[in-house]
């Protein structure tokens, strides 16, 4: 069962032109192809190639599995406390501690 119009000699053109893409490209082609050879099983009664098609879901799996331990996270710049803002802070801090002690 043939279901793709695509041939032989255009996709070892792409696997030809895989090494001069950058790494995300790659990752994409990498991912078409194997979409590409699910649909075009090895032996002609089945209608899958099983084999390409557990090659995606890894594929996808180990990509969800990355991104979920390499999450970014965005800090904004750090703004420093002004000094009198600080010492207000400071002394709040003396007040509380030593009314709490006085409540002992």
């Amino acid at each position: 069962m043939k279901t793709l119009s695509i041939s032989n000699n255009d996709l070892q053109l792409l696997k030809a032109i895989r090494p001069f893409m950058s790494g995300k490209s790659q990752e994409l082609l990498d991912l078409m192809l194997t979409t590409i050879d699910i649909f075009r099983p090895e032996q002609p009664d089945q209608k899958v190639n099983f084999d390409a098609l557990n090659t995606l879901l890894t594929m996808v799996h180990e990509s969800v599995q990355s991104k979920k331990y390499n999450q970014v996270i965005e800090v904004d710049e750090y703004e420093p406390v002004p000094e009198q803002q600080s010492n207000n802070i400071e002394n709040l801090l003396n007040i509380l501690a030593e009314k709490e002690s006085k409540d002992d």
